[in-house]
């Protein structure tokens, strides 16, 4: 367990005392963690579990505060692969980003994940993984860019008070009931009726009882939840009730 100074405890309670949005508290993550010496910050959070049953992972939307205006222009390709992000699986601990970048086993798209945040002068950071109960999932990552000549200090003092700060903010954001505002991204887009017959499906509804409840004929329903057994990847409506449940469409 590490230790946290009771007066970096007490900031945290005080930067956060009235603040009523996800924008805003991640506006003070933003501060104290400048405060460790860090120049951008990121927080990401999957309200289910990362991977479907099919074993793909959902993509991890980054939340981030003071990174260049046109970094997410080409990352969108990168966001189920981060290498970063898929360490969290490993463990519980923080992960300092130079070691996740020495992994033998990292793919080509990992690698080039890492390149293109390296291109931007975000090569040093830990990450903080924060798994949940229910499969949840959530994560802070601290970076210094090349304006942060420092890495070494940092790093050393950072990582336990980082560490208590990235499961102080998670549980602040869920007590607060701020989890709804943070932006994901669904890697599937269902159309409200898709949506509203698998909802009837996970039921236990027929096509026909569907029909009726939504007022469609049976051949519309069994269109509909065909579209999104497909859209899903499913073999059947089972399959695509259970992925649609643990993406949190239904």
């Amino acid at each position: 367990m590490f230790a946290v100074s009771t007066s970096f405890r007490q900031a945290f309670v005080d930067r956060t005392d009235r603040i009523e949005t996800f924008e805003s508290a991640l506006d003070g993550l933003m501060e104290i963690t400048a405060d460790l010496g860090f120049t951008q910050v990121l927080y990401g959070y999957l309200p289910t579990p990362a991977r479907l049953p099919n074993g793909d992972w959902l993509p991890l939307k980054l939340n981030v505060r003071n990174f260049p205006d046109d970094w997410e222009d080409e990352w969108r390709q990168f966001m189920t692969v981060d290498p970063y992000y898929r360490a969290c699986f490993d463990g519980t601990m923080p992960l300092e980003w130079t070691e996740v970048q020495r992994r033998a086993g990292l793919s080509d798209k990992q690698r080039a994940a890492c390149d293109y945040l390296n291109d931007y002068g975000l090569s040093r950071g830990i990450t903080v993984p924060v798994h949940l109960p229910f499969g949840r999932f959530a994560v802070v990552s601290a970076i210094t860019d090349r304006t942060a000549a420092n890495w070494t200090e940092i790093r050393e003092h950072a990582r336990a008070p980082l560490h208590w700060l990235t499961h102080a903010f998670t549980q602040f954001v869920l007590d607060r009931g701020l989890e709804d505002q943070i932006d994901t991204v669904h890697p599937v887009a269902l159309t409200p009726r898709e949506i509203e017959c698998l909802r009837w499906a996970s039921a236990g509804k027929t096509s026909a009882d569907t029909a009726i409840i939504i007022g469609r004929s049976v051949e519309t329903v069994r269109l509909h939840l065909k579209n999104a057994i497909r859209k899903l990847d499913a073999c059947n409506r089972a399959q695509a009730v259970a992925a649609a449940v643990q993406m949190g469409l239904i």
